[in-house]
């Protein structure tokens, strides 16, 4: 990997470790969604101060980010710390949560380049599928197919901040980013198993707390929120794990038996233990006080 692209990439990876003092954690230029009106939709709580978006695949999986589950040292984070929010508009501490009983993360996830960002949580209790019209849950359906550059489509996710109940969930329409436009944007980082979104101008992006959700494509799941988070301060382009390239991935973890054990997992391209940790320690260190003067 190149200087520039390997600068980059440690680069997203650290700034998800920036607190939310300094990138406020909203979807911002969104509109307000209906109950009902993203039905697949949830919320899940890592831990008191990270949270991230999620999509129902069945009565009991969820899909979201392998980035969301696995903290800045590739440590998976316990089962029994995530709380998951379902068939609501808002969210606060009052919210009705349903448990998490394992996470299984793609083996092959890259915490430096983002490739294969994706993770299946299997929650303890089913979820209720209501036989209405406009149920308040139900399951997505993923799209297989491409979806064309400039197609028009939709990310959800809650406007989150710790410690403040939640206002609705909200929508927003994008546009599926020319992938050569894209790749340049992120130094050569975009893979063929992702795809690129963006709002209509600066002020209509995805933030950190977002991360994980769904952008849906003539109504269907195309893509899981990965990285570049602009927040509608400098970009307002999102970089999404494609669904489609993982089909058969996602439907062999829904009969695992197996529960992957929390704590480390293997850090790609890194060896030496110990030695490779404390670097990649101090390459935070440096990167976060570069972001915070810079943000100042």
């Amino acid at each position: 990997m190149g200087n520039t692209k390997l600068t980059w990439a440690v680069s997203a990876l650290l700034l998800q470790a920036v607190t939310t003092a300094q990138i406020m954690p909203f979807l911002t230029g969104g509109t307000a969604a209906g109950l009902g009106q993203f039905p697949a939709h949830v919320g899940i709580n890592i831990s008191p101060t990270v949270f991230c978006g999620g999509t129902i695949l069945n009565n009991n999986h969820i899909l979201t980010s392998g980035s969301c589950v696995l903290d800045s040292g590739n440590n998976l984070t316990a089962a029994s710390q995530l709380n998951v929010r379902s068939g609501v508009v808002t969210i606060d501490a009052s919210t009705p949560a349903v448990l998490v009983d394992r996470i299984f993360v793609h083996p092959h996830y890259n915490p430096f380049t983002f490739e294969n960002d994706i993770a299946i949580v299997r929650t303890t209790t089913p979820f209720t599928f209501p036989a209405t019209a406009e149920p308040n849950v139900a399951a997505a359906e993923l799209n297989g197919r491409i979806a064309a550059e400039y197609s028009g489509c939709t990310v959800t996710g809650w406007n989150w901040q710790t410690g403040v109940a939640t206002m609705a969930l909200q929508w927003m329409a994008v546009t599926v980013a020319p992938r050569a436009e894209c790749n340049n944007m992120f130094n050569g980082m975009v893979q063929q198993s992702m795809i690129c979104a963006r709002g209509a101008t600066n002020n209509n992006a995805m933030c950190l707390a977002n991360r994980g959700g769904g952008l849906y494509c003539d109504g269907r799941l195309t893509g899981i929120a990965s990285f570049g988070f602009g927040c509608g301060q400098n970009a307002s382009t999102t970089v999404f794990t494609q669904v489609r390239y993982f089909e058969s991935w996602i439907q062999q973890q829904f009969t695992r038996t197996d529960i992957p054990p929390a704590g480390v997992t293997p850090m790609p391209g890194i060896t030496g233990g110990a030695y490779s940790m404390f670097n990649l320690s101090m390459a935070a260190i440096l990167f976060a006080t570069l972001i915070i003067t810079i943000l100042r």
